[in-house]
């Protein structure tokens, strides 16, 4: 009974002093080799799980489900989507990172995944003719350790912000999770949840430009011009899977080719 005190002792000295170091790696795991507490160790992980850090096309195939949400009604899943975005993150001399986006959006119907090209709309009772969403605003993101926004945001960063105030991290094993938003200018009616899962082994090595992720955005946004709902209440919720690609072939074939066809210029978000 005396050894097994005195060996208790000891296990338990020893949980208490592995208790007091910030991390401590488990076995086969990797070692943080960036502080996600510090600004700009944040900074560069975050470019690394979104983009990469050297100046890239970053494919991403997403698909998912738009419901319709009307006021004292359940949300009502209307169209599926299907569609690309590709981002390009260029480090600055200043060590802030610019980075540019090329989406679209493509429509399938729920049951069929058929390609639409018309709507019959149960909220209106209309038949909509279906046009991709082609996202073409002009400005960029601007990312910096003080926060992030987008550039045709009048508002400067604060002096004293922090950009791991509008991080947060999860992990589990060798999975990591980012969630933030995604940043947009004032009076702007949408909002965007974004959370992406990736690998510490892979985002805490010196050598891995980018990480493989896989994604769950949440973007709450008006109807869609098409569904000419303009004056109609309620709004919309896009939901449903993303994955990050090493290149746009990696597509599904059907995507890729009316990506070719329609929007070639869209292949690409290299700036200029």
């Amino acid at each position: 009974m005396q050894w097994e005190r005195g060996t208790r002792r000891r296990f338990c000295g020893s949980l208490a002093a592995a208790a007091a170091i910030p991390w401590l790696p488990a076995a086969g795991h990797a070692a943080p080799t960036l502080d996600l507490a510090d600004p700009r160790d944040a900074l560069t992980a975050m470019v690394k799980m979104r983009g990469s850090l050297v100046p890239e096309d970053v494919p991403h195939w997403y698909y998912g489900t738009i419901y319709g949400v009307l006021p004292g009604r359940a949300p009502t899943p209307l169209v599926d989507f299907e569609g690309s975005e590709i981002d390009w993150y260029e480090r600055q001399p200043d060590g802030t990172y610019r980075a540019w986006a090329a989406t679209v959006s493509f429509f399938r119907d729920i049951r069929t995944r058929a390609w639409l090209e018309t709507f019959d709309n149960p909220i209106t009772g209309d038949r909509n003719v279906v046009r991709p969403n082609s996202i073409s605003v002009k400005a960029h993101y601007v990312y910096s350790a003080l926060g992030y926004k987008r550039s045709d945001d009048p508002r400067p960063l604060p002096a004293d912000g922090r950009i791991t105030d509008l991080l947060n991290w999860q992990e589990l094993g060798d999975d990591i999770w980012l969630t933030m938003r995604r940043a947009y200018p004032p009076g702007s009616a949408m909002g965007e949840h974004q959370l992406l899962r990736g690998s510490r082994t892979e985002l805490f090595d010196p050598d891995t430009t980018r990480v493989r992720t896989t994604a769950a955005p949440t973007y709450i946004a008006p109807w869609p011009a098409w569904m000419n709902m303009a004056d109609h209440p309620g709004h919309t919720v896009w939901a449903g899977p993303a994955k990050k690609l090493d290149r746009v072939e990696d597509y599904p074939p059907a995507l890729l080719e009316r990506m070719e066809r329609q929007f070639p210029e869209k292949l690409t978000a290299k700036p200029g």
